[in-house]
């Protein structure tokens, strides 16, 4: 699993995994397609593609397993806003524990590792140890506010989806300094379409 995909690899990829799930009812998609694919990736859902060749975006095992996270968390009824509240800045230990598939190892690469290169007088990195610890790892929220804009919250508790509607409102001011500085696109619409997938 850790080979790169273009987006309609992808799409087959996580409708392998997804086949023996069931139906959704009809209200979304059993399995997504690369429209799907990219709106996932405007909303947060998904992390932007790993790279490009071209003008083809390549995606790695991170994005299936929060594409079939996604499918899973929709079977079991959950909404969109509901989804992005639990998987925004996930873990892909929680990704695979969510998507029920393994969690993708990296292969130690066999390449000889290059030779230092000399850098005059100033000293090569790292060649003392750091005299402060390594901060301890913890989960951060992720909460995007408008396209392009998502908030981290470092500690305290996940947002719950009753509490989205109040930090939008909260950042409107904000997106809008954004906007003006062209930081950030401009406030659009809501879009009409039902919760759910939109095609």
């Amino acid at each position: 699993m850790d080979d790169t995909w273009t987006i309609g690899e992808l799409a087959e990829q996580a409708a392998d995994l997804l086949g023996s799930q069931p139906s959704l009812g009809g209200r979304v998609r059993d399995v997504p397609n690369e429209r799907l694919i990219r709106w996932y990736t405007t909303i947060g859902l998904l992390d932007p593609p790993l790279a490009r060749r071209g003008r083809i975006a390549l995606y790695g095992p991170r994005h299936l397993l929060q594409l079939v996270a996604t499918k899973r968390r929709q079977a079991d009824g959950r909404s969109i806003a509901d989804i992005q509240a639990e998987l925004t800045g996930a873990t892909d230990e929680t990704l695979s524990a969510i998507a029920g598939i393994p969690v993708p190892r990296r292969v130690p690469s066999t390449q000889p590792v290059p030779a230092a290169v000399p850098t005059g007088t100033r000293e090569r990195f790292w060649t003392a140890q750091p005299t402060s610890p390594a901060p301890a790892a913890r989960v951060i929220h992720g909460v995007r506010l408008a396209v392009g804009v998502t908030v981290l919250l470092d500690g305290g508790r996940a947002p719950a989806p009753g509490d989205l509607p109040a930090l939008v409102e909260a950042a409107g001011p904000f997106l809008a300094v954004l906007a003006a500085l062209g930081l950030a696109p401009a406030a659009e619409e809501p879009d009409p379409t039902p919760e759910g997938d939109r095609p």
